[in-house]
């Protein structure tokens, strides 16, 4: 019986830490979409925020407001966690060619989260020019060997790549169901990195172990990366996944229970000093 009391105990303390969490934490969302249709987007990120409101503090950026979004990073890049949510699109004010010391690293060094979804990781393009290619992704986690078409490397294909629902993903996100993406995170790409692949919830292990929607986690800085069903809906079909479900209930079932306990390690100290008086 006292084991049970304990776990309650353990129980009360997490919900309360991510209550807590959830009253500081904060969520960027540029709304740009690319290759997403714009209508699509806006439905999705409509089942997105539907679940945000009332638990969790965002704001929406338009198209175009790229100083605003700048302005908004580099104010939540000092401490507590945050995140910023792309759909599709990072703007040139967060990452502009930087090797070393974009706005976007810093964000992320500082411990944040970016979540993305539609277009390639980290892809830019304001007005007809494109602005970075696959480099984009490197320089901002700093692994040079990081990818995410197809096959692994350096090596786009023509057909989407078919990712089934994990037990995480079932149990965390219960909107999840298979489809077909573009843009998986390859995790033998984060081998021997400060990264690691933190939770998939759809995968396709058929070759090397690709994941999405996933989230791989900076054990160095506490920095994660998720995407989020980044398929290239003018090339295949489009899929029929909300994403923006998806995204809201990763954001409500996973991260906040994670996120709260892992900076202060509350919960880790609430346990401690349980296992010390037995």
């Amino acid at each position: 019986m006292p084991h049970v009391r304990r776990t309650g105990i353990i129980l009360i303390a997490g919900l309360v830490t991510a209550q807590a969490f959830a009253a500081n934490f904060e969520v960027a969302i540029y709304t740009e979409a690319h290759p997403w249709p714009q209508a699509r987007a806006d439905q999705e990120l409509t089942a997105l925020t539907d679940q945000l409101q009332g638990v969790i503090s965002f704001e929406a950026f338009a198209a175009g407001e790229v100083d605003a979004v700048a302005a908004w990073v580099e104010e939540h890049a000092g401490g507590e966690l945050h995140m910023l949510i792309l759909t599709g699109l990072l703007p040139t004010t967060l990452y502009a060619g930087e090797a070393e010391g974009s706005l976007a690293e810093e964000f992320l060094d500082a411990g944040n989260t970016i979540i993305n979804t539609g277009e390639y990781t980290f892809y830019s393009i304001e007005g007809k020019q494109e602005a970075n290619e696959t480099g984009a992704l490197q320089d901002i986690i700093d692994v040079p060997a990081a990818f995410v078409w197809q096959g692994r490397g350096d090596n786009w294909l023509p057909d989407p790549v078919v990712m089934a629902p994990t037990a995480d993903g079932l149990e965390y996100a219960p909107s999840i169901e298979e489809f077909g993406t573009s843009y998986p995170f390859h995790t033998e790409d984060y081998v021997a990195t400060p990264w690691e692949l933190e939770i998939a919830l759809a995968e396709n292990t058929e070759e090397d172990p690709r994941v999405d929607p996933g989230v791989i986690l900076n054990t160095e800085t506490g920095g994660r990366l998720g995407i989020f069903v980044q398929a290239y809906v003018l090339d295949i079909p489009s899929p029929d996944i909300s994403w923006g479900a998806v995204m809201g209930e990763y954001i409500l079932n996973y991260y906040l229970g994670v996120a709260a306990v892992a900076p202060g390690g509350k919960l880790a100290s609430v346990w401690g000093a349980m296992k010390a008086a037995d």
